[in-house]
């Protein structure tokens, strides 16, 4: 079926294509806006937490003088702590993937 096919014969069907909303109207674009603009400090909320969370079993830990729990919860602060920096830097970092990609 693809024998006749060459590299030179193949085009790639979004060539020229960019996304753009502005299709679906401007109500549609403000309301995605605001939804992921509110679902984006949700997630940054719930990371605040859950960070606090970390930082209470890592002092809870040190309380209790076990060297092992308060290395877990060492972790588990980093973690949870890079997390909320890759929530909050976000747009940065998205828009250096596309600018990287695109």
């Amino acid at each position: 079926m693809f024998q006749n096919l060459t590299r030179d014969k193949i085009t790639n069907p979004l060539e020229g294509v960019t996304p753009d909303l502005g299709i679906l109207g401007p109500a549609f674009g403000q309301t995605w806006i605001r939804v992921a603009g509110a679902v984006w400090a949700l997630l940054i909320a719930a990371s605040v937490f859950y960070l606090a969370a970390a930082f209470l079993s890592m002092a809870q830990a040190k309380r209790l003088g076990n060297a092992h729990l308060v290395t877990d919860a060492t972790g588990d602060v980093k973690i949870r702590a890079a997390a909320l920096a890759g929530l909050v830097g976000l747009p940065v970092i998205v828009g250096a993937i596309i600018t990287v990609v695109g």
